[in-house]
């Protein structure tokens, strides 16, 4: 059977401009790792969806504009913040697309 793990750097070169990413909505279990990774590589225009919620990975990737669209519950910081800053900063702005899927 063929080994199907792979490096960090070559796990975030399958991510290209324009994707569409999953994460779990919670503060834990979060690819942080791979997450800079992506930014390292300097992937942009993500569409990223976060399943029952999203938190500091979707803020992470809004905060350093890869994100455009955003698709999720809510976006926050559990008990930490309400909804997360650079999201909030981002909507305001008009800088990224916001998608409810309550």
């Amino acid at each position: 059977m063929r080994d199907k793990l792979v490096s960090l750097e070559d796990a975030a070169k399958i991510v290209k401009d324009g994707n569409q990413i999953i994460f779990h909505g919670g503060m834990d279990f979060t690819p942080m790792a791979l997450l800079r990774q992506l930014l390292r590589n300097g992937v942009r225009d993500l569409s990223t969806i976060g399943v029952v919620g999203g938190a500091m990975n979707l803020d992470l990737l809004i905060g350093a504009g890869a994100t455009a669209t955003v698709e999720t519950c809510s976006l926050g910081f559990e008990k930490y913040a309400r909804v997360a800053p650079n999201y909030l900063r981002y909507q305001k702005a008009g800088r990224v697309k916001m998608k409810d899927n309550t």
